[in-house]
C-alpha cells in the first residue's frame, strides 16, 4: 500500500556560504519534524560534506535524508544531483572538486563554509570556494550522473538566473533528466505551459531553504511504498503507481 510522504529535496546547510550559520543538522531536522516533512534532500553548493552528519543525526528522527548536491555548470546553471549512498556521492564530490576553479573562499565577503558533526558542532571550514561554476557543461554533468546511477533535477527552472531556462533559454533534449524543480513563485500548471515541460517529465517544488524559516514552504508529496531512494526514483518516473503531487 502506498503512503503519502511530504518531501523537501532542496535544503542548504551552513556549508553553503550563502546560508545561515544555524542551518545545522539539529535545527534542520527539528524544523522538518515540526513541518511534518518525512523526506529531505541536503543540497549544498558544489559539496556534500554535511550530508553524512545530517544522515547520522536523522537516526533519532523519522526522516529520510537523501544525499544531494547543487552543482553549478559551466553555463552557470544550477542542477540538483542525488545519489543513493554516501560512497557514490563522495566519488561524485571528488569529480566536481576537480573541475572547480582553484580559488579559496573569502569568509568575510562570501560567508563561512562550515563543516559540522552530527551533534551540530562546527568541526572545520571548507577552504575551496564553493560559489563557483565547475568546468563541466550541463550535458557533461547529466551524462556522468546517469552513468553513476544518480538522479538529475534542474533547480528552480523558472528563475531568471542560475537556471536552465534563464541561462540557456530552453531545456536541452539531450539532458537525462529525472525531474525538474520549480520555485515557489509559480504553479505547476503555469510552469508546464510557460516552459513547454512535457507531461512525461515530473515536476517538483522545494524550499531551496538557506534559512530555517524558509523550510515552511512545503508542497511536494511523494506516494511511495516506503521512503527510499529507489522508491523516490519510481515516483519521479511514475512507475508502479508511485507518483508525485504538488499541492497548492
Amino acid at each position: 500500500m502506498l503512503k503519502q510522504y511530504p518531501a523537501d529535496l532542496h535544503i542548504h546547510t551552513c556549508l553553503s556560504p550563502c546560508a545561515d550559520d544555524d542551518m545545522n543538522p539539529a535545527n534542520i531536522l527539528n524544523m522538518a519534524r515540526l513541518m511534518g516533512t518525512k523526506i529531505i534532500g541536503i543540497c549544498d553548493h558544489n559539496s556534500a560534506k554535511n550530508v553524512k552528519p545530517v544522515q547520522e543525526a536523522a537516526k533519532d528522527y523519522d526522516i529520510l535524508v537523501i544525499p544531494g548536491m547543487e552543482v553549478e555548470s559551466a553555463e552557470e546553471v544550477h542542477l540538483l544531483v542525488f545519489f543513493e549512498d554516501l560512497s557514490i556521492m563522495a566519488e561524485w564530490q571528488e569529480y566536481v572538486y576537480s573541475h572547480l576553479p582553484p580559488r579559496k573562499n573569502n569568509p568575510e565577503f562570501f560567508g563561512r563554509q562550515q563543516i559540522v558533526d552530527k551533534e551540530s558542532n562546527v568541526i572545520d571550514e571548507e577552504e575551496q570556494m564553493l560559489l563557483a561554476a565547475a568546468s563541466l557543461t550541463a550535458e557533461e554533468i547529466s551524462q556522468r550522473v546517469f552513468e553513476m546511477g544518480g538522479m538529475l533535477v534542474p533547480a528552480h527552472i523558472d528563475r531568471r538566473t542560475y537556471s536552465l531556462w534563464g541561462q540557456l533559454g530552453f531545456i536541452p533534449e539531450n539532458l537525462k533528466l529525472t525531474a525538474v524543480e520549480i520555485s515557489r513563485n509559480i504553479c505547476e500548471t503555469e510552469a508546464r505551459k510557460k516552459f513547454s515541460i512535457s507531461d512525461k517529465i515530473c515536476v517538483i517544488t522545494s524550499s531551496d531553504a538557506h534559512r530555517l524559516k524558509e523550510m515552511v514552504f512545503q508542497k511536494t508529496f511523494l506516494y511511495l511504498e516506503s521512503p527510499s531512494f529507489l522508491e523516490i526514483r519510481k515516483a519521479f518516473e511514475a512507475k508502479e503507481g508511485r507518483r508525485v503531487i504538488i499541492k497548492e
